[in-house]
């Protein structure tokens, strides 16, 4: 069966004005596998401020879609754009059996159940179902961790098929680089005030940190008034990817687990030097010359991976900058993701 003949529905509750790599994914997957497909989009929209939906609004696209599946008529492929939701995978294989049922496991939707608390533990049981109700479901993981979580739950076809970045690269500045960078949402796993409150304090005060993106957390973003921060609110990609190659080092550092850790990524193709915590789907962007990577929570190894890259000549930033940025150009591109994942979609 040629690609173009597939007709794929693709179902997320991760979609703009929401802002996230969960949303750019869906976004630039669907985008780029439009013209090969024909694409059915299920999506629920994120709210104006670029933050999700609320809770209400997630149970009631939950339902919608469940008794919209009942009635629609098959597809070739079924795509659900987070592994969380595979109940309406479920109901979409029982409805119409020839379905070919696609999964993308991406970070937290994977790894919330390998903690130890009570709902963790539910959590686990919860994927652990949606393995035995979906033996012949295939899971794109974007980081070799995420692929190794979905086997541990039972699910037999996990595929590894990295994240992408379209960002473009920035002019290249040719100024002393100015401050750390921060981009993301404004959470605790995100690290941002770890950053300032633990780190600043051990480098020289002269080094601030600028901060892009979405408050999700009013106590996280408390942290923005403080005296070495300055807040840029949300950036379009052009500006963005000036903040990424004009800083010092942009700095990734989540505490929490990562599935990919899209920052990472289009920061080096954008120009700019990345340090990353040292664990999960993030080191893994940051292999091969990609990033730096630190010990996570560890605040004395995160300011001398600053000192450090601050102590480069300027032929040694260039090195690595180009070293850097050819890597993860050839890496993480989303005609490679479209590639990968209309191969998964016919085999």
């Amino acid at each position: 069966m040629k690609t173009q003949n597939l007709s794929v529905r693709f179902i997320t509750r991760k979609w703009a004005p929401a802002m996230g790599g969960m949303e750019t994914y869906c976004l630039q997957l669907t985008d780029h596998i439009k013209d090969e497909t024909a694409l059915e989009i299920i999506a629920l929209a994120g709210q104006d401020d670029g933050s999700a939906p609320s809770a209400a609004s997630l149970i009631g696209f939950g339902l919608k879609t469940a008794v919209r599946l009942l009635t629609l008529p098959k597809s070739d492929v079924t795509h659900i754009s987070d592994m969380a939701s595979w109940p309406l995978a479920a109901i979409a294989n029982l409805r119409h059996r020839g379905t070919r049922i696609i999964l993308s496991a991406h970070g937290s939707d994977l790894s919330y159940g390998q903690g130890s608390g009570v709902m963790a533990k539910i959590y686990k049981a919860y994927m652990k179902l949606g393995a035995l109700c979906l033996p012949r479901a295939v899971i794109l993981a974007n980081s070799t961790w995420i692929t190794e979580l979905a086997n541990s739950y039972g699910f037999k076809d996990a595929r590894h098929i990295p994240l992408a970045s379209d960002i473009k690269p920035a002019r290249r500045n040719n100024d002393i680089p100015r401050d750390l960078f921060f981009a993301g949402r404004i959470m605790p796993s995100k690290g941002t005030s770890f950053i300032v409150n633990e780190v600043l304090p051990h480098l020289p005060e002269t080094l601030n940190l600028r901060v892009a993106g979405t408050i999700w957390d009013e106590e996280e973003g408390r942290i923005l008034n403080h005296p070495r921060v300055r807040y840029l609110g949300k950036l379009d990609a052009k500006a963005l990817a000036e903040e990424y190659a004009a800083a010092l080092a942009v700095v990734v550092p989540s505490i929490a687990p990562e599935g990919f850790g899209l920052v990472a990524a289009e920061a080096a193709i954008a120009g700019g030097v990345v340090i990353a915590s040292d664990h999960t789907g993030l080191s893994e962007v940051c292999a091969q010359g990609v990033g730096v990577v630190a010990k996570s929570e560890n605040a004395e190894d995160w300011a001398e991976k600053v000192k450090a890259v601050a102590g480069w000549s300027a032929s040694e930033r260039a090195e690595f900058l180009a070293r850097s940025h050819a890597e993860a150009q050839a890496r993480y591109n989303w005609p490679r993701v479209a590639t990968g994942t209309l191969r998964a979609y016919r085999t």
